[in-house]
């Protein structure tokens, strides 16, 4: 019999969220900007596009975004931060080792958008592929390769360079690799195309313009913190939809064990996998339904005092939760 198992989600400094047993509410991914562990791309389009105007709107938006960071080379729970723009090429400013504190990056950030080009053509599939790079260079022998990365990217225009440099066959394979697209269209002249090309590009929900009302929320809430909630090699992450890529993501790792055992010898079998393990419970109709597919039986265990089930399911993908 397979014992459907719980803990709660690994913290990104491989710490563990510790939650009272009987708990009946799922915790959501925390947002604490100062121990975000990422590594992150900052893309500026700086053509002739984007304008003064918008240059200093997008560095204002950055700085705000990062102001609570811990922009640094120390190790811990700490963000490295690097720096491309583009217009008709790319040009790496910046690259993740060379901010050592956040006051330094606002500084700088400011400095970069003050310099635009006079290119009138604005290249997306340059600026991501400059980003790529520098994330790659940035892992160089195994530095920090457990550490969550995010590209975000700040455009005026979307325009494809024919089959060979398209930005979303590129943009495809970044995410594929595990690194979020964050995108903020900066759309100076009405074009509708320009944000639905940028949003092609990004993960699902991380897509943004300058005029949303609370941009700076919605990048740090939406988008950092939620790359930064992710679960640990073989569980997988508990959310609002099994298999939807923008459901809503929960600070829980589900995982799946084949233990032929009593419930009181799998809910020790389970304890012992991690130090905050423990046998799932559910408390709604919502987490059944990701936990439970239809066609497979569920065994329900002895209530416990609150009232939950702990169950066992068989489930056919052999996933654990933590």
């Amino acid at each position: 019999m397979r014992i459907s198992l719980l803990s709660s989600i690994f913290l990104v400094c491989f710490g563990s969220l510790h939650l009272a047993y009987g708990q009946n509410i799922d915790p959501e991914c925390a947002c604490n900007l100062g121990n975000l562990w990422l590594d992150v791309v900052v893309v500026i389009d700086n053509s002739q596009g984007m304008g003064h105007d918008g240059l200093n709107e997008v560095a204002a938006d950055i700085a705000t975004v990062f102001a609570q960071s811990n922009i640094t080379q120390a190790l811990g729970q700490t963000t490295r931060v690097g720096i491309v723009t583009y217009g008709q090429s790319a040009v790496t400013k910046y690259n993740l080792t060379a901010f050592h504190d956040t006051n330094t990056f606002i500084n700088t950030i400011f400095d970069v958008a003050n310099k635009p080009t006079t290119d009138t053509a604005s290249y997306i599939y340059m600026g991501l592929s400059a980003a790529q790079t520098v994330l790659h260079d940035g892992r160089v022998n195994g530095k920090r390769d457990n550490v969550r990365q995010a590209i975000i990217v700040y455009a005026s225009d979307y325009k494809s360079q024919g089959q060979d440099r398209d930005p979303v066959q590129l943009a495809q394979q970044i995410k594929e690799d595990g690194i979020g697209i964050i995108t903020v269209g900066f759309d100076q002249f009405g074009g509708e195309g320009v944000l639905a090309g940028l949003a092609k590009l990004a993960t699902p929900g991380m897509a943004f313009t300058n005029k949303d009302t609370d941009l700076v929320g919605e990048i740090q809430r939406n988008g950092l913190c939620q790359i930064n909630c992710f679960c640990p090699t073989a569980w997988t992450q508990y959310t609002s939809q099994f298999g939807l890529a923008s459901a809503r993501r929960f600070a829980l790792c589900l995982k799946l064990g084949d233990i032929d055992a009593m419930w009181t010898a799998a809910k020790i079998a389970c304890q012992h996998l991690d130090n905050s393990a423990y046998l799932i419970s559910e408390f709604d109709e919502a987490k059944h339904n990701f936990t439970y597919p239809q066609r497979f039986l569920i065994l329900t265990m002895e209530p416990r005092l609150d009232g939950a089930l702990e169950i066992a399911i068989p489930y056919p993908n052999d996933m654990l939760v933590n």
